[in-house]
């Protein structure tokens, strides 16, 4: 009897070699140390690489970058998310660009360029996530660098078991401590993230319901951090950690912050400047000459844009009085709470969490985060939690995304707290 071209008795005989190798293995196997949980924690709560993180923590009132002169040279997010992926593709021959349309600019023209000054390495794939992420991880583990974009951040879902095979690889490939083997991560970009009238719900999404261990996520506000966390990133992924990106479609081309003073366009930043995982921006209240800020919002993404036009309409409107500053902190790293907020939260009488995600559980960040917080005895005694809609996003229509009048109700609510709290006193 032949099958394949070998006899019965060869299939037998190597049935026998299998199978001796895996009795082997498995009496290797229950010899070894048990792994224990402090072990498996380590491998997904691992510190970052050791790099040098930007020394800049907090950003002017304005928005505005320090030393910028004039509107020359000061341009949309857009422009600096395109600007730093050839910067770092040019610095790093393993870096591979994979996505869908990529070539071409993308969907968002983030990518326009790119193809053109590195065409062997810019590749496009068919609308099929799952194989997208795949050929990803095969880059990895062939010492490569890549950098995945999503489309649309609704697509993750369809490749969605792919992605969490991608974070339990690098957990199960995680080196032993005394080994030189090291291993690659990658950088993932998933666009088409809240605020947008393309598409509908699946499109536009604005929930993150896919953040296994392991993964570190990261939503900017706007374009100099955008390129000094991408700069980090990339030296992370180098490292072995997985990095995804949010990206809010509303702040891509995005100039104005109020009526037309093209208050979110900026200048390219330094070339050394990164923004770490545990780095977050505080926009001040200058205004005021107080000390300490009575007041603050956590943000992130789009909804630092929507917070710091919140606090200026209050502002405008008298109703909250004169004596109240409000901060505003953009905190873009989103899979844990940040260092940075954590000692800088004490500092205020009451916090309101503005979450460009659905309300709800297992579709916002700012839930755990809340909690986390508590537990560790750094949240202020007031403070709200403010969050889209649960609801699906129509087409046409941004009624059901993050607004301006909630993140005002709610800084109202927990200002009139405060007030009764201190004349109980």
């Amino acid at each position: 009897l032949l099958f394949w071209n070998y006899s019965y008795s060869e299939l037998a005989n190597r049935f026998e070699e299998i199978y001796q190798l895996t009795d082997r293995a498995f009496a290797t196997a229950i010899t070894e140390p048990k792994v224990n949980l402090t072990e498996m924690m380590e491998r997904v709560e691992a510190p970052p690489a050791i790099l040098p993180s930007s020394d800049m923590k907090e950003v002017p009132r304005n928005t505005a970058e320090k030393g910028d002169k004039g509107k020359e040279g000061r341009h949309v997010m857009r422009k600096h998310m395109n600007q730093v992926l050839h910067e770092v593709m040019a610095k790093d021959s393993s870096i591979v660009y994979l996505g869908e349309d990529v070539r071409h600019g993308g969907y968002y023209r983030v990518t326009e360029g790119l193809a053109d000054e590195f065409p062997s390495r810019v590749l496009d794939f068919p609308p099929d996530e799952t194989t997208l992420l795949g050929a990803a991880l095969g880059f990895a583990q062939l010492g490569m660098t890549p950098i995945v974009e999503i489309p649309y951040a609704k697509y993750l879902d369809c490749g969605v078991d792919m992605f969490y095979e991608i974070a339990m690889q690098h957990w199960l490939a995680a080196p032993d401590k005394s080994s030189s083997r090291s291993r690659k991560g990658m950088v993932i970009r998933l666009q088409g993230f809240d605020r947008g009238v393309f598409g509908g719900n699946f499109h536009t999404h604005n929930m993150l319901n896919h953040m296994p261990p392991g993964v570190d996520v990261v939503c900017f506000s706007n374009g100099p951090d955008y390129v000094k966390g991408m700069r980090y990133a990339v030296l992370q992924a180098n490292a072995g950690r997985i990095v995804m990106f949010v990206d809010c479609t509303h702040l891509l081309n995005l100039r104005h912050l109020h009526d037309r003073d093209r208050g979110l366009e900026f200048s390219y930043p330094n070339e050394k400047e990164l923004l770490g995982f545990d780095d977050i921006r505080i926009h001040r209240d200058d205004e005021l000459d107080i000390k300490h800020g009575n007041m603050t919002i956590v943000s992130f993404g789009n909804g630092v844009v929507t917070s710091l036009q919140a606090r200026e309409s209050l502002k405008q409107s008298g109703i909250l009085g004169q004596d109240l500053r409000i901060d505003v902190i953009d905190c873009p790293y989103l899979s844990g709470v940040p260092r940075g907020l954590e000692n800088t939260l004490n500092g205020y009488e009451g916090v309101v969490f503005a979450d460009i995600c659905k309300e709800g559980p297992g579709s916002n960040i700012f839930s755990s985060m809340i909690t986390s917080l508590n537990q560790r005895q750094a949240l202020p005694l007031h403070w709200e939690f403010v969050g889209a809609p649960r609801t699906y996003n129509p087409l046409g229509s941004t009624a059901t995304f993050l607004s301006q009048h909630s993140i005002e109700d709610a800084v109202t609510r927990t200002v009139h707290r405060r007030l009764l709290c201190k004349s109980i006193e």
